[in-house]
């Protein structure tokens, strides 16, 4: 059985930006509910505010280029969006910001499930990212990889034991194949310079 984690948000700081006073303060208040400190903000984001926050809940309706200090799709923190109009338009600028959850503002006693929501959402995305750069530096380290074993055939007599001898040197440094390699290739490079 799958275990979930429970979620607690006392002590949390959550930015909210919405340009109308009364779903702003609604917002707050099940912020206050939740022991979530709120902080309302009514124009573009402050990359100094947003240091310090924990998750930033926006109105997607009055959302803008601009509005947040970081590239689109690249948001630090959850992002939660208030939807009102549904409009194509504001979803599809909210889709391109990364929102991790959307909440209507007419379903505000839900606030708990979307911030549960928002915060797997963007802790799956983050695993997600290091699991693809992880790959993308393995691919660009198996050119690495063929040069070791290149540069090692002629000492062991071949390509399998020059790849043999190559990961028992990973194991030893406890590292990955391709940083054994760029590892031998870097320390030959340097005997190779030193030598000359």
């Amino acid at each position: 059985m799958t275990r979930y984690p429970l979620h607690n948000f006392a002590g949390l700081t959550a930015i909210v930006l919405h340009r109308s006073a009364e779903p702003m303060r609604n917002v707050v208040e099940r912020c206050d509910r939740l022991g979530i400190h709120a902080l309302a903000q009514t124009g573009d984001l402050d990359t100094e505010i947003a240091a310090n926050a924990d998750m930033v809940i926006l109105d997607i309706d009055t959302g803008h280029d601009g509005q947040l200090p970081w590239p689109a799709g690249q948001a630090p923190v959850p992002l939660i969006g208030l939807v009102s109009s549904e409009s194509p338009g504001r979803l599809a600028w909210a889709l391109g910001q990364g929102v991790d959850a959307y909440l209507p503002v007419s379903a505000l006693g839900n606030l708990f499930s979307a911030l549960v929501i928002a915060h797997e959402t963007f802790t799956r995305k983050a695993e997600r990212s290091e699991r693809e750069r992880e790959v993308a530096r393995q691919r660009a380290g198996r050119v690495d990889v063929i040069r070791a074993v290149l540069l090692l055939m002629p000492e062991c007599g071949d390509e399998a034991l020059a790849l043999k001898q190559l990961r028992a040197m990973a194991m030893v440094e406890q590292i990955s194949l391709e940083d054994a390699a760029a590892l031998l290739l870097s320390e030959r490079q340097a005997s190779g310079a030193g030598g000359q």
